[in-house]
């Protein structure tokens, strides 16, 4: 994927075709509409700093680096961002706003690059993508857009839905969403796809004290149980299978069985333990037997 989108913006500096530059969008909203319905991420900077020259590497079809001194007004890079992202300068007079919706609620690295000028990768609903990563001055575009330009397609539905109503449902299924699509997309954007779902299923948590006590249970065993795929992803079977051993297995409903058998599958299987995976396949479901080799493919 990566390798496409590369070979893409090589030709396209290489070509260096006359084109009509677009204006980034400046309504946080009117970029959400879009995002959802182009299927794409937002491509922010604060306007402030998009008036200072911001100075970028690209590559072009020879794989020689070309350095521009910003990649504003320039028309090839601008059409490039456009093709992939949802670009758009976020005016300095919503910072307030925007920050008290966060302040409490994300981490200290997340909010240093929420306040940080560089670029910031967001889905529709404003939440960074790109948490972990900053960039040095002449940083390379190229191998930047190559990593982060994703069709969003898969999480189309949950991004709706939580866009419309947000409530523990649509908080942890758009996590959830993010969790699996953390399994699909390249190692280069793997955690902070992991730390994005995190941010949804945090949120999810804090809807709990609204439902009645008998869902509130089964919920939050739900929540904790899949919290653990993020240890199936980045190979730690270990530290699955010891927190399954301490799990109170007293109120595990038919959902939360399936998703048990799952995770001790997925992590024997990572352990290379075909004895003890052998005694759970056939409790895991078609669909989740897909989403267990393509996480142990992950690691092979």
């Amino acid at each position: 994927m990566m390798k496409k989108f590369l070979l893409f913006i090589m030709l396209a500096i290489a070509t260096s075709q006359l084109c009509m530059s677009q204006e980034w969008l400046t309504s946080l909203r009117a970029a959400k509409r879009v995002a959802l319905v182009q299927d794409k991420f937002l491509f922010v900077m604060w306007e402030n700093a998009a008036l200072i020259p911001y100075p970028v590497i690209m590559n072009d079809a020879n794989g020689n680096e070309i350095i521009f001194d910003s990649m504003f007004d320039n028309q090839e890079i601008d059409k490039i961002i456009w093709d992939y992202f949802v670009p758009v300068k976020v005016s300095e007079d919503l910072y307030a706003e925007l920050y008290d919706q966060i302040k409490d609620t994300r981490s200290q690295s997340y909010i240093a690059q929420f306040q940080d000028d560089n670029i910031k990768i967001m889905d529709a609903n404003f939440n960074i993508v790109n948490i972990s990563w900053s960039p040095e001055a002449f940083f390379n575009l190229s191998e930047f857009i190559g990593a982060y330009a994703l069709n969003t397609s898969f999480l189309k539905a949950e991004l709706q839905n939580y866009s419309e109503q947000r409530n523990f449902g649509t908080a942890f299924r758009l996590g959830s969403k993010y969790m699996n699509y953390a399994i699909l997309v390249n190692d280069k954007v793997r955690e902070n796809m992991i730390k994005l779902a995190n941010i949804y299923l945090d949120e999810a948590d804090g809807y709990l004290m609204e439902a009645d006590a008998e869902n509130r249970t089964k919920y939050k065993n739900t929540s904790s149980l899949f919290r653990l795929s993020q240890y199936l992803i980045e190979d730690r079977p270990g530290k699955v299978i010891r927190s399954l051993k301490r799990f109170d297995t007293t109120e595990i409903d038919d959902t939360n069985e399936s998703l048990i058998s799952f995770l001790y599958y997925t992590a024997y299987q990572l352990r290379k333990d075909k004895k003890n995976a052998a005694l759970w396949k056939n409790k895991v479901s078609s669909v989740n037997l897909k989403k267990a080799e393509l996480i142990i493919n992950l690691h092979r």
